[in-house]
């Protein structure tokens, strides 16, 4: 009995900061209609987070193109440390890894139509996963974990761009949470949209 009350109290007790959660989830659409959806999680503990990012879609482009996409990325205090993502589609699969070893980053990215080994030699503090949970306020550039790029951020009146590999996507904020995000995407361009407000 006492080791159970020693447990909830331990429970009880724990520090917020110490170990957080945060959940948002997304509507996919292409031309207004819903083609899926999307969630992301924020997991903190200490200094450390983690950002895990799911979804499934499915829509029509020259025949019925499914898509389940999972990127996870690691940051040790606000410095990007290590990203994986994998597109699972009934077209073929693909995976992007990105990892800080000792000064540097190691790149090996597969996409669609689009391969690339490479080191990049300085440290990065946002990547994509990060536009799901903070505004870029004072940010000049972001890894893109898909495509192992680190790629500038441009603050307009009413948005943020980016440009990916020569996809322009925009991201929308209100009150500083993301509200929607329009992407150009090599098959079919989509937009992400809050559920919640």
């Amino acid at each position: 009995m006492k080791s159970i009350t020693r447990l909830f109290l331990i429970l009880f007790f724990l520090p917020v900061g110490l170990f957080a959660q945060n959940v948002q989830k997304y509507d996919i659409s292409i031309a207004g209609i819903s083609i899926g959806e999307m969630t992301a999680s924020k997991k903190v503990t200490g200094e450390d987070s983690q950002i895990d990012i799911r979804s499934k879609v499915g829509f029509w482009f020259f025949g019925k193109i499914e898509l389940d996409y999972h990127t996870l990325s690691v940051f040790k205090g606000n410095h990007f440390v290590k990203s994986e993502v994998n597109s699972k589609t009934n077209k073929g699969n693909f995976r992007s890894i990105i990892i800080w070893i000792n000064d540097h980053y190691i790149v090996n990215s597969r996409n669609y139509k689009y391969e690339l080994d490479t080191e990049v030699r300085k440290k990065v503090f946002f990547s994509s996963a990060s536009f799901y949970f903070e505004e870029p306020k004072n940010v000049k550039e972001f890894f893109a974990e898909g495509y192992g790029l680190v790629c500038p951020v441009t603050k307009h009146k009413d948005h943020y761009e980016v440009n990916v590999n020569g996809n322009k996507n925009r991201f929308y904020y209100i009150n500083g949470k993301l509200d929607k995000a329009v992407m150009e995407f090599p098959i079919k361009n989509f937009v992400v949209k809050r559920k919640d407000p």
